[in-house]
């Protein structure tokens, strides 16, 4: 998985552990995209998957992917690239 989103839970459970006062942990998953795209067809997307907690080499070779971070809430951090 992402090393950016094994900091965010392990942030929230040393936070928890040592006792810092938090009001919800926070956990987080990276996502991705890989499309298969009819460029003749001015670029339609004719096929798609949508990964999680997708490795380097997923995220490298994807079309898309992004991070989230949140609590049962909502979200906290979002990051596409």
């Amino acid at each position: 998985g992402s090393s950016s989103m094994a900091s965010v839970c392990g942030g929230s459970l040393a936070l928890m552990d040592a006792g810092v006062p938090i009001k919800e942990p926070v956990a987080g998953v990276a996502m991705g995209l890989v499309a298969r795209i009819n460029e003749a067809k001015s670029n339609v997307i004719e096929d798609y998957r949508i990964m999680t907690d997708i490795l380097g080499i997923e995220d490298y070779m994807g079309d898309m992917d992004f991070k989230l971070a949140g609590t049962r809430k909502g979200i906290t951090a979002l990051q596409v690239i």
